[in-house]
């Protein structure tokens, strides 16, 4: 079994086109390993990742927010190939003992304890295999900064793990200017639970004119109010969403990261532009489309509403990438209205039975042999009677049935109709992302206090720098500034110093806080 394990370096990071190399997952970051630890620790998340990013691969593969998917399904497919492995030995050697003892090789004893045997040893090595893969190459990395030393992002090789597949993944999982479809009814797939929403609306009206703004010759402008009528107004300069967009992108990251002092830097900070669409397709002609079928589906969307949204995301990985902020910002103009959308979002730590992996030997002696040697004794009867081989093995015939094969089983919306006219319709298939790795390993609370402190911190900090940005820009192009600053204030307040997002207790205090996750969600504070 040692041989699975062969590994293969994380690939680098293709070109992003004209603007230069586009910055790959974080594919060496805590959070990659703990979720690559927890595909051998967590069966039903093992399966969970297989299905997003193997069986589902029709589907769009979620943004990957401070890790990388590739290395947690090589995991996933190593583990799934030791279970599967072990089964296959015991079928076999389970078949010859049977012959043996049919031809009189070996007594009804001998073959039961033969079979007994090798359910133990087959446990046994399963055990010892997985042992050594999270103590060895699943290991927090040295700090004496030695190589070879814990996890340096490479993942083992396997056959269903294709270049083609790979090459997907690492396209797809990339959010950085590109197209992101989602599947659910939130567009912002991947990046966690909601935390904190508002909108707001403002006119775009002129500045009014002080003394030291009349033109060359005009002589200088009364002052506002001085004969009771309504004052004179700068003329309004022109922009677009685009370039308002381009504008606090470039600030927010000169101010938060580049141009900072380096006590004052903040090093996870990424700013990204990015486009949410849906990815519903009408499969004509077809009821239950193959797997080939839907390979060549590649590059076809359908988007029949126009629903495409331009977000700026401002994203803050902290704690080695375990905890992740996201702010989504939105721009629109209307006549001369603006509309801003804010909306934040956390990615809360991995769940803390994947951290398992920190607290285990470094190595493995002939005490803790021994111990794992009793262990496999006491839990071999009760995996024995489980139903998880009969499942796997059911899975695996099922789609291989004369009338099932190559099917592929695809969700279809409820058919009400009174004739059930549903039937003979075109098939429709959801291909847009509904869940990311990542969030299906999230912690339902904090691990630490200061963890729940920085996802505030850094969300007041995003808001409030975002708020100035957007008043700089309005105030360089003559805007009145007097609702935007009575906005700005109202948001702040309602967003204070004593709230708190999900805590460790599960309690939510924050007046400020919407969670919300569907169509009931309600309107953030600050709202027009």
């Amino acid at each position: 079994m040692a041989s699975d394990f062969l590994t293969v370096p994380a690939p680098s990071p293709e070109p992003g086109g004209p603007s230069g190399p586009r910055p790959g997952p974080d594919a060496t970051s805590n959070a990659t390993r703990l979720l690559c630890a927890g595909t051998y620790l967590d069966p039903v998340y093992r399966a969970g990742v297989i299905r997003e990013l193997l069986t589902h691969r029709y589907r769009v593969v979620a943004p990957s927010y401070g890790y990388d998917a590739v290395p947690v399904l090589a995991h996933a497919l190593a583990a799934r190939r030791l279970q599967r492995i072990r089964l296959a030995v015991l079928a076999a050697g389970t078949a010859l003992t049977f012959l043996l003892t049919t031809v009189g090789v070996l007594d009804g004893f001998a073959g039961v304890l033969a079979v007994v045997w090798l359910m133990w040893v087959t446990a046994f090595l399963r055990r010892v295999v997985t042992l050594q893969t999270l103590t060895r190459r699943l290991a927090a990395p040295s700090r004496d900064g030695r190589r070879g030393r814990g996890f340096d992002g490479s993942y083992p090789e396997h056959r269903e793990l294709t270049r083609e597949l790979v090459a997907k993944i690492e396209r797809e999982q990339t959010s950085d200017g590109t197209v992101i479809r989602y599947g659910g009814y939130k567009p912002f797939v991947g990046a966690g639970a909601p935390v904190r929403r508002w909108s707001n609306a403002e006119l775009l009206i002129g500045a009014p004119l002080v003394v030291f703004d009349g033109r060359p010759g005009a002589g200088p402008a009364a002052a506002p109010g001085a004969t009771g009528q309504e004052p004179q107004r700068k003329e309004v300069v022109p922009f677009t969403v685009e370039e308002l967009t381009a504008y606090v992108a470039d600030r927010m990251t000169a101010r938060l990261r580049d141009r900072a002092r380096p006590a004052q830097r903040i090093e996870g900070l990424a700013v990204e532009r990015s486009t949410f669409t849906t990815a519903v397709t009408t499969l004509r002609g077809l009821a239950e489309p193959t797997p080939e079928q839907l390979d060549r589906l590649d590059g076809r969307w359908e988007d029949r509403h126009d629903t495409g949204r331009t977000y700026l995301c401002i994203r803050v990985g902290s704690w080695d990438q375990e905890l992740v902020t996201t702010a989504f910002v939105g721009f629109d103009l209307k006549g001369n209205t603006l509309h801003t959308e804010f909306y934040s979002y956390v990615l809360a730590p991995v769940r803390a039975s994947f951290q398992l992996v920190d607290r285990l030997p470094a190595a493995l002696d002939e005490r803790l042999l021994l111990k794992l040697a009793w262990h496999t004794v006491r839990g071999t009867p009760r995996s024995a009677v489980r139903s998880a081989a009969a499942r796997a093995a059911g899975a695996r015939l099922l789609p291989r049935l004369p009338w099932a094969k190559e099917k592929l089983r695809v969700p279809q919306p409820a058919d009400s109709s009174e004739f059930g006219l549903g039937r003979y319709a075109d098939a429709v298939l959801n291909r847009g992302a509904v869940t990311s790795v990542r969030e299906m390993a999230t912690s339902p609370r904090f691990h630490v206090f200061f963890q729940e402190t920085d996802t505030v911190k850094y969300t007041q900090i995003v808001e409030r720098q975002f708020l100035q940005v957007v008043r700089d820009f309005l105030y360089e192009h003559n805007v009145d500034l007097a609702e935007h600053e009575a906005r700005q204030t109202n948001i702040l307040n309602d967003y204070g110093h004593n709230n708190s997002f999900v805590s460790g207790d599960n309690n939510t205090t924050n007046s400020g806080t919407q969670h919300f996750g569907g169509p009931a969600g309600g309107q953030g504070a600050g709202a027009a």
